[in-house]
């Protein structure tokens, strides 16, 4: 399986618009960090759980399926059982810049990603390569002076 490279991460963070599926609405949560974290670095994102309301003025969708036509990137925080089926629908729906977050990836779902020609991120987390802040920004550190941060 191809890993992911420095040019797949930055074809992924350079996009200013991203859907993110999984997201809780618990703010304590990994997801809610992720979307204070990337609010905060100027990207508009759209908010993907099956307990949102789709809206037609809003930021919140029920399923990648909902989301609109115009949407070309995708973060998926959800566990894996629930990856495949993100990954199905956002390859139906033509999206084409994926991120899975470490411990959402499965096997099947980063297969039919990548046999769909997909930008395809894995195994990084997105704190990493968003400015990162405080403990990510450390462990970054850490990966850069180790060399083991993707090239």
């Amino acid at each position: 399986m191809k890993t992911s490279s420095r040019q797949d991460i930055d074809n992924f963070i350079k996009a200013r618009t991203v859907a993110i599926a999984g997201v809780s609405r618990n703010v304590q949560s990994f997801s809610a960090q992720v979307v204070t974290h990337l609010s905060k670095q100027g990207y508009e994102l759209l908010l993907v759980n099956p307990a949102f309301e789709n809206s037609p003025d809003s930021h919140h969708f029920k399923q990648v399926s909902d989301l609109p036509d115009n949407i070309n990137s995708l973060l998926v925080l959800t566990p894996p059982a629930q990856t495949l089926e993100v990954i199905k629908q956002a390859i139906k729906k033509g999206i084409k810049n994926i991120w899975i977050q470490q411990y959402s990836e499965t096997s099947e779902a980063l297969l039919l990603a990548q046999s769909a020609s997909i930008n395809l991120v894995f195994g990084h987390c997105i704190f990493m390569f968003t400015q990162p802040e405080g403990f990510h920004k450390f462990h970054y550190n850490i990966k850069r002076i180790f060399r083991s941060l993707p090239s």
